[in-house]
C-alpha cells in the first residue's frame, strides 16, 4: 500500500510509542521512523537520553536521530518540525511511509500546530496506558535496565570528554547520576529523584497533549503490542 501522508505515534514517557512505531514500520514493509524527541537528536548518550531502544532497531530506516554533537544547542521547535516535514516528504516521494514518534513537550505541540496549517501527518495517534497501570513501577524498571546496560559508565565517560557541555548539566537522569558519581548523593537517592522527575514529566506530557482534539487516543499495554499495531494499521488505511 502506498501512503500519501505521514503518521505520528506520540505519548508520554513509558507509553510504548517507540516499540509501536518500529513494529508498525516492520509490518507495513515500507515504514521509516522519524524522530520527534529532543534528546534523541544527540550522539554519544543513547542510554542517558532514552534513545537506546530506537537506535537498537537495525532493520528499519531511521531519520533525525543522532544528528547533534553534545556541544551543540537543541534545535528550536519550529526549525525541527520543518526538518521533520522535509524528511517526510522525501520518504513519501521514495515510496516509503513516514512514521513520526516521540513525546517532547516542545516538539509535539509544534508538530500539531504546523500540521493544522498544512496537513502532512494523518492520523496522529496518542498512546496512553490503561486504567490501573503502575507508571512508577514501569519507570523504575526502565531505570534499572538502563543502569544494568551501562548508564553510569556512559555518563562517567561523557564527563571526561564533554566536561563543560550543557547537555550534561541540563538533562534529567544525567544530572542525578553525575551527582551520584561525584559523591553528593547515593545511588538510591539518585534513583528516587529520577523516578520522581519522570512521573511529573509524564503528567505534564499528558496535560499538554490533552489540549489537542485531533489526537486519536488508544490505550496500549506492551503485552498487546501486536493488537495495538494492527488497530493503527487499520486506522491508517482508512485515512489513506
Amino acid at each position: 500500500m502506498r501512503y500519501r501522508t505521514a503518521i505520528a505515534i506520540i505519548g508520554s514517557t513509558t507509553s510504548g510509542k517507540t516499540k509501536v512505531a518500529f513494529e508498525l514500520a516492520r509490518r507495513a514493509g515500507t515504514g521509516e521512523v522519524v524522530n520527534l524527541d529532543k534528546m534523541g537528536c544527540y550522539k554519544h548518550f543513547p542510554i542517558s537520553t532514552g534513545a537506546a531502544d530506537a537506535l537498537s532497531e537495525r532493520d528499519t530506516k531511521k531519520h533525525l536521530y543522532k544528528i547533534l554533537e553534545p556541544n551543540q544547542e537543541i534545535i528550536p521547535a519550529e526549525t525541527f518540525i520543518e526538518m521533520v516535514r522535509k524528511e517526510c516528504t522525501q520518504i513519501l516521494s521514495g515510496g516509503g511511509w513516514p512514521i513520526i514518534e516521540g513525546g517532547s513537550t516542545a516538539y509535539c505541540p509544534a508538530l500539531l500546530m504546523a500540521n493544522r496549517q498544512v496537513e502532512f501527518c494523518k492520523p496522529i495517534i496518542g498512546l496512553r496506558p490503561p486504567p490501573g497501570f503502575d507508571l512508577r513501577e514501569k519507570i523504575s524498571e526502565r531505570l534499572a535496565a538502563a543502569i544494568t546496560h551501562g548508564l553510569i559508565d556512559e555518563i562517567r565517560e561523557g564527563m571526561s570528554k564533554y566536561e563543560r557541555v550543557a547537555l550534561l548539566h541540563d538533562t534529567p537522569t544525567i544530572i542525578q547520576i553525575i551527582r551520584y558519581i561525584e559523591g553528593r548523593i547515593n545511588l538510591e537517592e539518585a534513583r528516587e529523584e529520577i523516578i520522581s522527575y519522570f512521573l511529573n514529566y509524564a503528567r505534564k506530557q499528558t496535560e499538554i497533549l490533552s489540549l489537542y482534539p485531533e489526537i486519536i487516543w488508544m490505550e496500549h499495554e506492551p503485552r498487546y503490542l501486536s493488537q495495538t499495531v494492527e488497530k493503527i494499521k487499520a486506522l491508517a488505511s482508512e485515512c489513506a
